[in-house]
């Protein structure tokens, strides 16, 4: 089967797609793929041995220089006697030493679990022991986290890196001493071993740490890459957290697999953002639109030369359309896109390119090339075109399922296809259309009121800068809409304006009962979504 080209993406993301039979599934991948993660970056590190690959405050790193480095801990890891298979976890700040640690795990065949360092004490103690990891590689500035549940841990032992490291810990450097010798897994790494875990948010109870493979982010690296029409030239700038699945594997992985650089930011900072993409040459980058409200919003932001900026890839909810206006007029020059995804497919389903968005900005695109998507009904019925039903997804890319959790899997990952918790719909051109997540749609006096709806209206409002709806309980219509605001420096909204903007867009039964204003930007996850249980005490 064909997978049909659309004019809109490059080319290149259709070259070399065959369709296989992996594990019983059918479905499309690319043909001339590496096998893991590993070769992967030795396939570069033959190409470019001399190229910059990772760059932060701290270290500019060829890819000798990083090749060796990883080389180094993988083997001072075996030397510590860690075995493929094993769980190695790390809580460290994007930087240098972090993807150093994630590379030299994965190397001889562990698994990498990469710790949320904005969780609690006691969420990281239960990801670290139900993943068992037997080794912690972090940075001091956590110590704090892990300190109170330190003897309820089941670990090996603690490397650490930065600034004055806890006695109780052994140094990170040890790791990187020069080794005498080159390393691999024994027995070597296949396509369907697990590279990395990532615990994704535990909204119905305990977090679930997904189980990403090297098959799963090689074939995310290789979309990503084409979808910005990558090569060894370009560089991205990595500010989306590195644990989270744009971090690690549509930026640093994707990127490193064309023989690119990463220059790594530890968070974003608006003036930093764009003093660095004048001083790197920066060429792509990905992260939220709000981000885009703060840096436009700069006195000075004119005074940067950005003309190195060709792509920046934007998630976690559909562009508004005033800010996309903003960006067209700001920044011509670069082609934004719009991309929706998940942990458990290991980052990008559906991409939105730069020509749809004004057509289309409701849309996050159709699929990308080597996955597919279907709209299931409550039956587990397939929906019809424009019908709203539960968003699933079946590729290369899409996880095995949960650590250590056989029944959240099997209910998830169905005969291949996962079973994302959207609710969406697709139109007749396959373009793909949020409407909320199955547990945020509010039921009011006997109707469904999707939450994007009724976002989009606020978010067309001219003071709004952000803005997110939840239910709350109602005596008598069950369930009442309540929005979250939080306006644009120096502008001013009533609650009352805002319901009467909203009933110009939208039903009467859709607009908010209930207004509240925020002073700062709602709370999000780290791949860009808002924290609706957070909202709901507002």
């Amino acid at each position: 089967m064909k997978v049909p080209e659309r004019k809109n993406f490059p080319p290149k993301a259709y070259e070399g797609i065959v369709r296989e039979n992996y594990e019983g599934i059918e479905m499309s991948h690319y043909r001339d793929r590496p096998n893991n993660l590993v070769e992967l970056l030795a396939r570069s590190v033959g190409s470019f041995p001399n190229r910059e690959a990772v760059v932060d405050d701290n270290a500019r790193l060829t890819y000798k220089d990083f090749d060796n480095l990883a080389n180094n801990l993988a083997y001072y890891l075996q030397e510590l006697g860690v075995k493929k298979g094993d769980r190695i976890a790390i809580l460290m700040p994007n930087s240098w030493e972090f993807a150093v640690a994630y590379y030299g795990i994965i190397r001889i065949g562990a698994i990498a679990v990469l710790l949320n360092w904005r969780c609690s004490s006691s969420e990281i103690e239960y990801m670290l022991n139900d993943s068992g990891a037997s080794y912690l590689l972090m940075n001091s500035e956590y110590w704090d986290k892990i300190k109170p549940v330190q003897k309820q841990l089941r670990l090996k032992g603690i490397h650490c890196c930065g600034e004055a490291a806890p006695a109780a810990t052994k140094p990170f450097g040890d790791l990187l001493k020069q080794a005498p010798k080159s390393v691999k897994a024994d027995p070597p790494v296949i396509q369907s071993d697990g590279a990395a875990i990532l615990y994704t948010s535990g909204t119905t109870g305990r977090p679930k740490g997904a189980l990403q493979t090297h098959r799963n982010c090689v074939s995310n690296a290789i979309i990503a890459s084409r979808l910005a029409e990558g090569s060894e030239t370009d560089r991205t700038l990595i500010i989306a957290p590195m644990f989270h699945a744009t971090g690690i594997n549509s930026q640093l992985t994707a990127f490193l697999s064309i023989g690119g650089c990463c220059v790594i930011r530890p968070f974003f900072l608006p003036n930093d953002t764009l003093a660095k993409i004048q001083e790197e040459k920066i060429t792509f980058g990905a992260g939220v639109a709000a981000m885009f409200y703060f840096l436009l919003n700069l006195p000075d932001w004119a005074d940067y030369d950005l003309s190195s900026l060709k792509y920046f890839f934007m998630g976690g909810s559909p562009v508004p359309v005033e800010l996309f206006n903003q960006l067209a007029k700001a920044l011509p020059h670069v082609k934004f896109g719009n991309v929706w995804g998940l942990t458990e497919s290991t980052s990008i389903v559906t991409y939105n390119p730069h020509v749809d968005i004004l057509r289309i900005p409701e849309a996050v695109g159709p699929p990308v090339p080597v996955l597919e998507v279907k709209v299931l009904d409550p039956d587990a019925k397939e929906q019809e075109r424009g019908a709203v039903g539960e968003l699933c997804v079946k590729g290369p890319s899409v996880v095995r399922g949960y650590w250590n959790n056989p029944e959240a899997s099997r209910n998830t990952i169905i005969d291949g296809w996962l079973r994302t918790g959207d609710l969406g719909y697709m139109d007749e051109d396959g373009y793909v259309y949020i409407v909320d997540r199955i547990k945020d749609m509010i039921v009011s006096g006997g109707e469904n009121i999707y939450c994007i709806e009724v976002e989009n209206a606020l978010m067309q409002h001219p003071a709004v800068l952000d803005a997110a709806v939840v239910g709350v309980p109602d005596p008598v219509m069950q369930e009442a809409v309540k929005a979250v605001i939080c306006l644009k420096p120096g502008m001013t909204a009533t609650e009352n304006e805002i319901k009467e903007h909203c009933k110009k867009l939208i039903a009467s039964y859709k607009k908010p009962k209930h207004v509240v204003f925020s002073d700062s930007m709602l709370p999000r996850n780290p791949g860009g979504k808002v924290l609706k249980s957070a909202l709901k005490d507002m």
